[in-house]
């Protein structure tokens, strides 16, 4: 970068008209300063100053470089400010993919814990399906994913997520619960304990959804007489087709404790069909920027990282 440090010598020759003050400014020796210039002048091939009556004067060429001289550093400083920016927030950037669901139900409560023991951190939450959200970690576009996984693996499985290349730790426990509207008597007005001729209306999730993948497990196993009459991708909109007397769906318990509390919706069937989750926060084992691994070491610390054992 010596040329960088000539030009800045020249621009401080050129503000104090003195190669003495420019050099206890610049701390290098008049002799060594007036070798720079005369280097540079050569470069130019024309002189760049002056003397006149003792005094340093620029030539035409000397204010044309000046001017150049001025906006290069200038550009180049802004660009190396921006390169610094720009690495200290990667530094201090947390990123989390996760299906739209956590954005809803786990994000709120827990981000504000994490930021009383993070407070330089940035986070930063993107929502997608969770194959999305795992192509974003394969591709280094996300640090984390924060999703819901049932405890059989299947939903792991399924994305091909059970290799080395892997690491996780579990983070809290949910669990799909079948929920309906209620009648007048506050009973649910689809109830799974109660033997039909006709069958139930479902609320089901999308195919894409991998809560469709546990839930559909678990209804294989059980003896419910259901059809499918509404899908959504997301479990908002179905809760919203619960509220709407449309038929019984399975939903996280977070996402509608305060409608249960209400009594707005009511179980549509015991423990027996409820679905076990876990939250996994699951990130790739390649390193991962400062205040990331700040927050993975920490993590570690207080949970044992037993969602996927044979990842870790």
């Amino acid at each position: 970068m010596t040329d960088l440090i000539i030009l800045r010598d020249f621009l401080v020759l050129c503000e104090t008209k003195s190669f003495s003050r420019t050099a206890e400014h610049r701390h290098v020796s008049v002799s060594g300063l007036s070798r720079r210039i005369q280097g540079l002048e050569e470069w130019a091939g024309t002189a760049l100053f002056e003397r006149r009556k003792g005094t340093l004067v620029l030539t035409e060429a000397g204010h044309r470089l000046q001017t150049v001289a001025s906006q290069a550093l200038s550009s180049l400083d802004c660009f190396r400010r921006s390169v610094a920016d720009d690495i200290n927030d990667q530094k201090q950037r947390i990123r989390f993919c996760s299906p739209h669901i956590m954005a809803t139900m786990f994000f709120p409560q827990w981000l504000p814990r994490i930021q009383e023991q993070f407070t330089q951190a940035k986070f930063s939450i993107e929502s997608n399906t969770l194959p999305e959200c795992l192509t974003a970690l394969n591709q280094g576009d996300t640090d984390y994913i924060t999703a819901l996984f049932d405890c059989e693996q299947l939903i792991a499985k399924r994305l091909g997520i059970a290799s080395d290349s892997y690491a996780s730790v579990e983070l809290d426990t949910e669990y799909l619960i079948p929920v309906s509207a209620p009648n007048v008597a506050g009973q649910p007005l689809f109830n799974l304990h109660v033997t039909n001729s006709i069958p139930l209306s479902f609320l089901n999730y999308s195919p894409e959804c991998h809560l469709e993948w546990s839930l559909s497990a678990m209804l294989a196993q059980q003896d419910l007489n259901l059809q499918q009459h509404h899908d959504a991708g997301l479990a908002d909109s179905l809760r919203h087709m619960t509220l709407s007397k449309l038929g019984v769906a399975w939903l996280p318990y977070s996402l509608v404790r305060e409608d249960l509390a209400a009594k707005r919706l009511v179980r549509a069937g015991g423990t027996v069909f409820d679905v076990p989750l876990k939250i996994i926060l699951l990130r790739r084992t390649t390193p991962l920027p400062t205040e990331a691994q700040r927050l993975w070491d920490r993590l570690v610390e207080m949970k044992d990282l037993r969602a996927f054992p044979e990842l870790v």
